[in-house]
């Protein structure tokens, strides 16, 4: 019979800026009236490529410059928390299996370094969409070894050829983007967990089009 307190949601205001992305292709009128292909088509998929590239370098790598669009990248954002690594909550400092010395190269790191990082996230974010997002060549080297090496659901992957869809590493998906990084360096974020959709947010205003100009290299013949 006591009375019960009054709880208000708060909610922050998400701003999002259009940042357009652009391909120009030049190309002689030969090309279109001989091909045995539609260059459309293959344009189309080429360029498609390309943005999904920038968008994935913005979005793990921007340092706010224009070459990003002014967008700062997770790696950057999580990076530029505290100018001491050791001070930053939600990273960890790769060790070796012993737990204690550093782990210079991938061929050093120990499986504790992963179940540290999972030790790392909130429960609020450990959420059904989360995962890891790393370079395959990483996850393939360094990640899928030391759980191979440890037994678990990696050996049932490898041995019924169960991707489910996607390698899953520690009990959480794993999402391949080839930006991140491949090969050792001192400093570098190597692997991210979590569920991106709580700290970042993309729109698009438009979908994707393509537009012929038959005029302004007309004197080419392009």
């Amino acid at each position: 019979a006591a009375a019960i307190s009054d709880t208000t949601p708060t909610y922050d205001n998400v701003q999002l800026v259009a940042k357009k992305l652009a391909a120009r292709v030049i190309m002689s009128s030969e090309i279109a009236e001989d091909s045995a292909i539609s260059i459309a088509d293959q344009l189309a998929f080429e360029i498609g490529t390309a943005f999904a590239l920038a968008e994935d370098q913005a979005a793990f790598l921007g340092d706010a410059s224009p070459t990003y669009g002014g967008i700062t990248g997770i790696t950057t954002k999580l990076r530029g928390l505290d100018a001491t690594i050791a001070n930053i909550a939600g990273l960890f400092v790769a060790v070796q299996s012993d737990g204690t010395t550093a782990a210079n190269v991938f061929a050093e790191f120990g499986l504790n370094s992963f179940n540290s990082t999972v030790g790392l996230l909130p429960q609020y974010a450990d959420t059904a969409q989360t995962a890891w997002y790393c370079h395959r060549s990483f996850y393939f080297s360094t990640m899928q070894r030391l759980e191979l090496a440890a037994g678990g659901n990696a050996l049932r992957e490898v041995a019924t050829g169960d991707r489910a869809p996607r390698p899953l590493f520690l009990g959480y998906p794993v999402n391949f983007t080839q930006v991140m990084p491949r090969t050792d360096a001192n400093s570098q974020i190597i692997a991210i967990l979590g569920d991106l959709s709580m700290g970042s947010v993309m729109g698009d205003r438009r979908t994707r089009t393509l537009f012929t100009d038959p005029f302004s290299l007309s004197a080419n013949d392009q």
